[in-house]
């Protein structure tokens, strides 16, 4: 969606969806002349929405909540990278790794 699509969806002024891209909460794709917002950007938008008119989160909170956010989507991803990963080994070698990763819990 474009810009004016993703501000009316979100209730949002330009210049707050600006400072949001600024701040890096946002990262639109620009394979165009405009900026595009893909369904995870809205639901980052959302998140700001919610945090800062229904909670009332200053902008440190939510760089803080975005970074977690982040943090969080990036070890999701490294655990599927390394449960494919343990897919490919060989049946011995899963229950190996399985057993140590139990003992270890």
């Amino acid at each position: 969606m474009n810009e004016l699509e993703f501000c009316l969806k979100l209730k949002i002024d330009a210049p707050v969806l600006a400072v949001w891209i600024k701040q890096g909460w946002l990262v639109p794709e620009t394979t165009g002349s405009e900026p595009q917002f893909r369904d995870a950007d809205f639901a980052r938008g959302r998140l700001i929405v919610e945090m800062t008119r229904d909670m009332g989160v200053n902008e440190a909170g939510v760089d803080l909540v975005m970074e977690l956010v982040d943090q969080l989507h990036s070890l999701r991803r490294t655990m599927r990278d390394l449960l494919a990963a343990l897919g490919q080994q060989d049946e011995e070698t899963q229950l190996k790794i399985l057993c140590s990763v139990d003992r270890d819990t």
